[in-house]
């Protein structure tokens, strides 16, 4: 008659496979919470303080689940962004035209989800613009347009005329009710109303009367016009007509590609040839410090701010990093 029932070898050998099954089940559990882990980190907090303490290095947006009621329908699941080349904020909506994915993309910092707001050829030299009310103007330099877009996504306007070759900047002078637009291959400004039609063509110059060659990017702010002119990595300034008051940059910038001015008028350049941001900082009449930040981004690609956050595309890492800006603190004088 055959023995049957568990000799104590058997016991060993059964408790010796249930212990390497529990341990390589442990392993996948913790790599499974790891890469969890690391998925989330691209939105987490990183509170990075900057060598000159100008920024705080705060998230950065790289990928998000993708709502399925967009603005155009598009399957849920989740999103990772392509090629982002230009950045816009309003509110609580981060607004990204993304080259790799043909789209412009919304993604609700609050919720922290993606949708495809508008689907349109987009071009390393597409810029967007957000305003009041969640309203969009995009730049579409091969069709030498502007779109202007409604909070869902729905064209609103088309703004073309035979005098615009190629947008690549959009800017909103609040004082006057007028959009500027850059127009590269002219190197000229036009100047339309909200209702999309031509007012004005402006031909900024420099300090030699010379006209600019390379306008890149543009900011209405203070009653001044400020002009990037790539071609001579300067900024330009003028008046609100167009004349011409003073430059900055000197040996300072190398490749300029965005620019944005803050609320104490320091003017903020991005430079995609070593990955930094310029402070132009005006310490007294016809002077101005310039200060480098570093930031942890592979190519500068475009630059927004609102409030106090600053928003960097970043083309090759495929991701917006944001920045917290640090105002001066203006000095205590104490009363006799």
């Amino acid at each position: 008659m055959q023995q049957t029932g568990f000799t104590p070898n058997s016991l060993t050998q059964i408790e010796s496979v249930l212990l390497r099954y529990s341990l390589g089940f442990t392993l996948v559990l913790f790599t499974l919470l790891t890469g969890c882990a690391d998925m989330s980190s691209s939105t987490s907090p990183v509170n990075a303080v900057s060598s000159n303490g100008l920024l705080t290095s705060w998230r950065s947006i790289d990928s998000g689940i993708q709502e399925s009621g967009s603005a155009v329908a598009a399957p849920g699941g989740y999103l990772q962004l392509g090629r982002p080349v230009s950045v816009a904020t309003w509110a609580d909506y981060v607004y990204i035209a993304d080259a790799g994915r043909q789209a412009i993309l919304r993604y609700d910092l609050r919720r922290e989800t993606f949708s495809v707001y508008y689907r349109m050829p987009i071009t390393p030299v597409t810029r967007i613009m957000a305003t009041a009310g969640e309203y969009l103007y995009v730049s579409d330099p091969q069709r030498s347009r502007i779109l202007y877009l409604d909070r869902d996504g729905r064209l609103l306007r088309e703004i073309k005329d035979f005098n615009l070759k190629q947008p690549v900047a959009i800017a909103e002078d609040f004082s006057r009710g007028r959009i500027l637009v850059a127009d590269a291959f002219y190197n000229q400004v036009l100047i339309f109303n909200k209702l999309g039609r031509l007012i004005r063509v402006l031909h900024p110059v420099d300090e030699t009367a010379a006209p600019l060659s390379g306008l890149t990017d543009m900011v209405v702010k203070r009653d001044k016009i400020y002009f990037l002119d790539g071609n001579q990595s300067r900024v330009v300034v003028t008046d609100l007509d167009g004349h011409y008051l003073y430059s900055l940059a000197g040996n300072s910038l190398k490749q300029p590609v965005a620019l944005v001015v803050d609320d104490a008028g320091r003017v903020i350049v991005a430079d995609a040839f070593d990955n930094t941001i310029l402070f132009f900082i005006d310490q007294a009449e016809h002077k101005t410090t310039a200060m480098t930040e570093s930031v942890m981004t592979m190519q500068l690609a475009d630059m927004d701010l609102h409030e106090n956050w600053l928003y960097l595309a970043d083309a090759a890492a495929a991701r917006i990093q944001i920045m917290k800006l640090h105002y001066p603190v203006a000095p205590v004088v104490e009363k006799p």
